[in-house]
């Protein structure tokens, strides 16, 4: 197969440089309770744990939230964040929210117990020098090691399967694969499968009738229409069951049926995305497990922007030149960016540096404002809702998940100031026992002492 030509002579001398870096490989594993024995080994930066599908480490306990609890491989050590949960997570008996693991540690949460430990060893990997593949930029060790892997992937012709939260970029992966392939002179087709139902699924993407003019007439399909390119088939996790089977039976013959009966061939790469756990989807009879395999013969994860912050100010200033937004990135600026939790991700980052340029063009500063929340809310403030935020740069019930989660936050916080941190009045006008009342207030990081300060009460 023919290697993709780079143009640019710059370009490719950034490609063929590389570096050898250390990664650690960690296993986190369920020792206790309904799933013991379920683990996940990885060098990623990032596993969360919980009964929603789009966890990496899926568990079937019922006491356990479903987005309960995260584990992050910082530049300090493995960090464990509860995200949330109902029942809380506790480390060597003693609830958390946050906290720094050792290998070993024993981590529980309802009926269930995990261990998590690193590898006595790290294996050192060769990664890119390069800071960017086509639209996606970053200079961390995750990235340059997602840049290796996709660059690895585009010179071959295997369907790809990438992962990753909303808004991390899984398009623009797809495209930069593309570009640097074999096929890059062909077309690139995207279709969104969130938006697919099955009775127009076969039309859509095979090919068949359509009404039009007063006549039915036959049309293309998608597949079709990237014949000799790449097909980008985005949130391929949403496809109904009935439609997976009928885009296998495409995979595996590379032809589309016709009206007049005679197959068409096809000669389509196929790039999937999720951000569903399509391995626990499959283990629950969600997906596939013959089209899981057959998408997933090369896989790559893109991390979330919070995992990455050391791309924030390189990945602003690409973003703002690409918008060519004149917008002033101070170093304030990029210190409220990097204490920002970014759910969106980089969609929510160009959404941020967008409204930004057209509010400072009117002297409008207040853009900022949302940004300072996350650091209040860990010093027990309540943020005001990210509604605005929010609003397309996640699915549904990610985007409702975390604005009921900001709504409990400012509801304690302005029932404790409205009751002047009384408990037992807030006891009375919240309806809940004092028991839950201490809970709550606990799971949302709200403590009096630090709501007292926020008010000027306690010095």
């Amino acid at each position: 197969m023919d290697r993709p030509e780079v143009t640019q002579t710059t370009q490719t001398e950034q490609e063929g440089r590389t570096t050898r870096i250390p990664i650690p490989e960690w296993t986190v594993e369920v020792v206790a309770g309904p799933d013991k024995g379920k683990k996940v080994k990885t060098q990623d930066g990032l596993v969360r744990v919980g009964s929603d599908s789009a966890c990496d480490l899926v568990l079937t306990d019922a006491t356990v939230s479903r987005r309960h609890l995260e584990v992050e491989r910082t530049s300090r050590g493995l960090m464990l964040r509860d995200t949330g949960s109902r029942n809380g997570t506790f480390l060597d008996g003693r609830q958390v929210v946050q906290a720094y693991l050792t290998s070993g540690d024993k981590v529980e949460l309802g009926k269930t117990k995990l261990s998590v430990k690193v590898a006595p060893r790290p294996t050192e990997v060769e990664v890119a020098g390069a800071e960017s593949f086509g639209a996606l930029v970053g200079a961390s060790e995750k990235m340059r090691w997602v840049f290796t892997e996709l660059r690895r992937i585009a010179r071959e012709d295997m369907s790809l399967l990438v992962e990753g939260e909303t808004g991390t970029g899984k398009e623009l992966a797809a495209r930069a694969v593309h570009q640097h392939s074999a096929r890059r002179h062909g077309p690139f087709k995207v279709v969104d499968c969130n938006l697919i139902s099955e009775e127009k699924a076969e039309r859509e993407l095979f090919g068949g009738l359509r009404a039009g003019d007063g006549e039915d007439r036959e049309a293309r399909g998608v597949f079709e229409a990237a014949r000799g390119g790449t097909l980008f088939m985005d949130e391929v996790g949403e496809l109904p069951l009935p439609v997976q089977g009928k885009l296998l039976r495409v995979l595996e013959t590379r032809e589309v049926p016709s009206l007049d009966g005679q197959p068409v061939a096809v000669d389509v790469r196929v790039i999937a995305s999720t951000h569903r756990n399509l391995e626990e989807d499959v283990r629950q009879g969600r997906f596939r497990a013959d089209l899981y395999f057959r998408l997933a013969v090369a896989r790559v994860r893109l991390p979330p922007l919070r995992t990455r912050r050391d791309d924030l100010p390189a990945l602003a200033q690409a973003l703002a030149q690409t918008l060519r937004a004149s917008i002033t990135l101070t170093p304030q600026t990029l210190a409220l960016f990097e204490g920002y939790e970014w759910p969106g991700n980089v969609r929510e980052l160009r959404n941020v540096l967008e409204r930004g340029a057209l509010m400072e063009e009117t002297g409008n500063s207040s853009w900022l404002d949302f940004l300072a929340q996350p650091s209040r809310r860990a010093e027990g403030q309540a943020p005001t809702t990210q509604v605005a935020t929010l609003v397309g740069t996640l699915p549904y019930h990610e985007a409702k998940d975390r604005v009921l989660a900001d709504f409990e936050r400012l509801y304690f916080a302005e029932v404790m100031k409205t009751v002047g941190f009384d408990m037992k009045a807030a006891e009375q006008r919240t309806g809940l026992s004092m028991q839950s009342l201490y809970r709550l207030l606990k799971k949302n990081g709200l403590r009096l002492k630090d709501l007292k300060n926020a008010e000027g009460l306690e010095k």
